[in-house]
């Protein structure tokens, strides 16, 4: 029997005039609450992928969870992002450029084969499975922030559509995928400020970061239009991101080789599929190296002594092509103690100059009413007894309880 959760608000998405709410530090021109509470379905997705219940999480990733709506009957959803084909976007046409991620369904393709348990993903370990999983939707979630970004970029070359209800709303949407709602708890910024912790004597993305959204958006605006500016900043965005994703590859593949760990294995793997096309596509060499070297595939007793040394020497080459340097990214601050420590010569790259900010707009949001979508349970799994049909139900039902929950605390 077809179980619903009903919106509890009628209200459409977006009906809202004024911008919302601040998102951290970001201040959007236009109203981006639902988006920003795709964050939420994640959090769902992962809670339910954490639990090892792939039927409920298959169901959030398919169908949404309620949370992040275009309007009271249609929700946003995971799959339809990993679906879209963004052939036309430069951080996108990265990866379709590199024979792994030809698919412009790779992301669905992996996903569904992840939580279907086929292929290279039915002989994983529990523990491996379900950390890949829950790290993988960061990836995700920054792979459909590039596209609101070019989309904005797109977008803005049309004077009518320089509105901020158009190209600058597109913008404020990547800040809301990568951000998200709340304290940016769950999200790809929050991966970045993990980052910056570990390799605290390079980079804090965190707060690099933050200008060159500020400056895309002032770029795509009618009265302070710059195409090259926002191209830019873009560019410098997906730079950044390079620096937190490969971040965290070094860290786990020190922590993997030094002491065999299937969760940091998984962690490190995962996180480097958020930028595996992108360095691929502009260091073959260096990608190859670390793709081989965190294949999902290997187990206790494949990472050789060495490994980890041997990859960051040889994707330390790669800096330049990829725009960062070893400056940027730092050193992991506890290689020798959790992790890996190499004797090589200290890391040695050309400098890198970051480009001119512009100030952010001076822009003062509210939140509108928050709405939820109808989400249908699933009828049937052909895995699953019929006490984990139970849990599921519940599971959903529960989404849309806390939602009824946090519109009576507002």
């Amino acid at each position: 029997m077809l179980f619903r959760i009903v919106a509890i608000f009628s209200l459409v998405a977006g009906a809202h005039a004024g911008p919302s709410a601040a998102l951290g530090a970001y201040k959007p021109v236009s109203n981006v609450h639902e988006h920003a509470d795709m964050m939420l379905d994640v959090k769902a997705f992962v809670s339910a992928v954490k639990e090892e219940d792939y039927v409920l999480a298959k169901q959030i990733y398919q169908k949404g969870g309620g949370q992040s709506c275009k309007s009271a009957t249609k929700a946003r959803t995971l799959q339809g992002f990993a679906q879209k084909d963004l052939s036309t976007e430069s951080y996108a046409a990265a990866f379709y450029s590199v024979e792994t991620f030809k698919s412009v369904s790779w992301w669905d393709e992996w996903f569904m084969a992840g939580l279907d348990a086929t292929g290279p993903w039915k002989d994983l370990a529990a523990k491996v499975r379900s950390v890949a999983l829950q790290k993988g939707a960061m990836g995700l979630m920054s792979w459909y922030a590039a596209h609101e970004l070019e989309a904005a970029v797109d977008k803005a070359k049309t004077v009518d559509k320089r509105v901020d209800t158009i190209a600058p709303h597109a913008w404020d949407e990547g800040w809301a995928f990568y951000y998200g709602s709340g304290d940016g708890s769950g999200s790809p910024w929050e991966v970045a400020k993990k980052r910056d912790a570990d390799f605290p004597d390079g980079a804090t993305v965190t707060e690099a970061i933050l200008p060159y959204f500020n400056t895309g958006l002032v770029a795509v605006r009618t009265d302070t239009y710059d195409e090259d500016k926002a191209v830019e900043s873009m560019n410098v965005i997906y730079d950044m991101w390079t620096v937190t994703y490969l971040r965290a590859a070094l860290k786990y593949l020190s922590i993997t080789e030094k002491s065999y760990n299937e969760k940091a294995h998984a962690e490190g793997y995962a996180y480097y599929l958020a930028i595996e096309g992108w360095v691929a596509s502009k260091c073959p060499a260096g990608g190859k190296a670390m793709s081989d070297a965190l294949a999902i595939t290997k187990k206790d007793g494949d990472f050789k002594s060495g490994t980890y040394c041997n990859v960051k020497k040889e994707m330390e080459k790669c800096y330049k092509a990829l725009r960062i340097s070893c400056e940027m990214m730092g050193e992991y601050k506890d290689a020798g103690v959790k992790g890996v420590k190499c004797d090589a010569p200290p890391c040695e790259s050309e400098d890198v100059k970051l480009p001119s900010t512009l100030d952010a707009p001076e822009v003062t949001g509210k939140n509108p009413e928050d709405v939820t979508c109808e989400v249908a349970a699933p009828t049937s799994a052909p895995t699953q007894d019929a006490s984990s049909a139970v849990f599921s139900a519940v599971g959903l039902a529960t989404l849309g309880l806390c939602s009824l929950l946090q519109s009576w605390q507002k």
